[in-house]
């Protein structure tokens, strides 16, 4: 199936109107609503999905159970398929055709297929023609009379009906359907047998549905794929023998229902639920699978598999930038790239977002998943033009080859995405193997996540705050408030230790909220106007609600905003540039001050001073320490001082820790500092209140 008719597959399951075609969770509420499912039921999607299924039973068979116990079939089996009357969001009742199909991911059900259609008219023929059987073996009707009645009840069914001699197997009765369906006329095939007016595949077709009728001496169902004058149609046939008093008044009755159409919204459904709606490539559940028959072959062919987790660098700035519709056009491009530089056999997923996973079947050895990663990260180097926008992204890559008969499909994914971890956090736009200490190091960082999270549930944080004071050196003008977590067994521990962690996973947020929330309530108790710098994280930027943060701080706390400072790193700038000057022109209205923290360690520092109004800027402690055997870092302080005093913005030494350091700073007009030397961060009953006179 090529790309087009992929995007097309799954727009034809909303627009399908015949079958009602819905997805279910695994605890049987539906998940999803097509076109067909509103026309046969009456509900409109926001009215049903939510819901459990069994709203669609009659009450009789939800006391007996019957939803419940389609869904358990299904998922011991796989598949369940039934008939029975369901009901109307009005409260009517139709006949339906049921097939509900679990689908799995890694043996485990993820949800339900479900196709009904609407049989009613169908099963009123059929009734009908089982009644006219009835009659025709109770009366011993006679042939005139038993054409007759069938004529007039089988004229216009859908259905298409062929009734023969049991006997002679001359054909005695054809409906308008089976005209259709053959490409015959009636008068070309009433008494004639099936291999005299038509051509072998139907007559044999024909031939072989009676035969096995008269063979099971009563009724016989099939389902088989046939070359009719339609085309190519799945019938699902029942045959039924009806005896009359003696040989030549038993007949065979052929009744064939066209299910091509239902087959195929069945298919459609099966593919949406393997691949990914936006790309059309194998999703999660597919990939697994694919996983799995490669992991098995490895053991016959004495080869290898590799499994690659790819995530795209500055993805996210594009999405931020330029809106949904052009990273969803970005990421189909860069989808179509990646597929065709791997080769036929390999397998390339989307499992969410921008990552993307992939299958690389029998592989002699490492070296062979590397070629193919340098070649996939080369792929996407190149711009791709978007709505007349030249997008630029990377691709990092983590690698985990299966060394083991024992490797499974979910471990090799997890160890490869540990890798892309090691990518992303060496650099970016590269690969990395997987190493067996880094399920050590994740385990590790998935400990500390754990305990962190215990400790802002059982407040184990606290603020210490380190002094500021000015040239004069006579007074504590502010502090700088510094978080510290106490663990109740591994004692102390530094922000180095569990920020990084709290930033990769989100807990980040609730850190900043408390330390704004605490650092703004314990200022108020300070004597006079000393201020209180809080550290912002430039995970905290994509947060949508951190004005709204910082206001709830002030206002609870009663604090004056311009008494709180919040100190910001260059790389809040290099991320979502205009949203994110946006964010600190609002913190700005509020009248809180903003601090650029670790000046000069960063990219384009002079073009941030220029795109907004900093209050202050602070100097990195690495020009401190290194200004007394490198003129190099003396240079880079006289020009930070010359343009702060230029642009009337403060400066801020920090890490002063000699007198030595103090004075030559004061010479080169720092105007505030901060350092060992003025005092180590304490909790704020017991912080540094003043100085000794000098």
């Amino acid at each position: 199936m090529n790309e087009d008719s992929d995007v097309l597959y799954r727009l034809l399951v909303q627009r399908v109107e015949d079958y009602a075609i819905y997805m279910l969770k695994p605890d049987g509420t539906v998940a999803n609503w097509n076109a067909g499912a509103q026309r046969a039921k009456g509900y409109a999607p926001e009215e049903v999905v939510g819901k459990h299924f069994s709203c669609f039973y009659t009450e009789e068979d939800k006391k007996s159970g019957w939803p419940q116990h389609g869904l358990e079939t299904a998922r011991e089996t796989g598949r369940y398929e039934s008939e029975g009357w369901r009901q109307r969001k009005d409260g009517s009742r139709f006949w339906a055709h049921v097939i509900i199909e679990a689908l799995r991911e890694a043996g485990q059900i993820i949800g339900f297929a479900k196709i009904t259609r609407d049989v009613t008219e169908r099963r009123e023929n059929e009734q009908a023609l089982m009644y006219a059987k009835d009659l025709a073996e109770s009366n011993s009707e006679q042939l005139s009379a038993l054409t007759q009645f069938l004529n007039t009840v089988i004229a216009n069914i859908p259905s298409s009906v062929i009734v023969e001699n049991a006997v002679s197997r001359e054909i005695l009765l054809v409906n308008r359907q089976a005209e259709r369906l053959l490409g015959i006329s009636r008068e070309e095939m009433l008494g004639k047998r099936p291999q005299d007016c038509m051509g072998v595949g139907l007559s044999s077709f024909i031939n072989k549905q009676s035969d096995e009728c008269l063979r099971a001496e009563g009724v016989h169902k099939s389902e088989q794929q046939l070359l009719t004058a339609i085309g190519d149609r799945t019938l699902q046939t029942t045959s039924s023998v009806i005896r009359g008093h003696d040989p030549q008044t038993s007949y065979v009755m052929m009744i064939a229902d066209d299910v091509t159409d239902q087959h195929a919204a069945h298919a459609r459904i099966h593919h949406m639920a393997h691949h990914d709606n936006l790309t059309s490539l194998p999703n999660r559940i597919l990939f697994s699978q694919r996983l799995s028959e490669a992991l098995q072959q490895d053991s016959y062919t004495r080869t290898h598999t590799a499994t690659l987790c790819l995530d795209l660098d500055n993805f996210k700035n594009v999405n931020d930038a330029l809106g949904h519709q052009v990273g969803d056009e970005l990421l189909r491009a860069i989808a179509k790239r990646l597929r065709m530089t791997l080769r036929d056999d390999d397998t390339l997923a989307r499992i969410g977002g921008d990552e993307f996973a992939v299958v690389l079947p029998g592989l002699k050895d490492i070296a062979a998943a590397h070629q193919i990663s340098k070649r996939l990260i080369e792929s996407v180097r190149p711009p791709v033009m978007v709505d007349g926008h030249s997008l630029s992204v990377g691709l990092s890559i983590g690698i985990a080859l299966a060394d083991s008969p024992d490797n499974t499909p979910d471990q090799l994914l997890r160890c490869a995405d540990m890798a892309l971890y090691e990518a992303k956090r060496n650099g970016r736009n590269r690969y990395e193997d997987f190493r067996i200490e880094m399920d050590a190091a994740a385990r590790k960082r998935r400990l500390v996540e754990l305990d962190l999270r215990d400790a802002i549930t059982c407040n184990q944080l606290r603020l210490y705050y380190q002094p500021i004071t000015d040239a004069k050196h006579d007074a504590v003008i502010g502090y700088e408030a510094l978080m510290r977590w106490h663990h109740p067994q591994n004692g102390l521990i530094m922000p180095i230790d569990f920020i990084p962690i709290a930033e990769e996973t989100g807990l980040i947020h609730s850190l900043g909220s408390f330390a704004l929330h605490e650092a703004c309530r314990e200022a108020t108790t300070w004597a006079g106007n000393q201020t209180v710098a809080v550290n912002l994280s430039p995970i905290q930027f994509k947060n949508s609600g951190l004005v709204s943060v910082v206001e709830s701080a002030l206002a609870s706390s009663g604090l004056s905003p311009e008494r709180l400072e919040v100190e910001i790193t260059e790389s809040v700038l290099l991320d979502n540039t205009l949203g994110n000057v946006g964010t600190l022109r609002k913190l700005k209205a509020l009248g809180v001050r903003i601090a650029l923290d670790d000046f000069g360690t960063g990219y384009s520092s002079l073009s941030y001073l220029r795109s907004f109004p900093f209050d202050k800027i602070k100097i990195d402690r690495s020009f401190i320490n290194d200004m007394q055997d490198s003129p190099e870092a003396l240079a880079i302080i006289r020009a930070i001082t010359g343009m702060s005093r230029s642009l009337a913005i403060q400066t801020t030494a920090e890490g002063v820790e000699t007198d030595e350091q103090f004075r030559r700073l004061k010479e080169e007009g720092c105007s505030l500092f901060q350092g060992y030397f003025f005092g180590r961060p304490q909790p704020s009953e017991s912080r540094l209140l003043g100085f000794a006179p000098v």
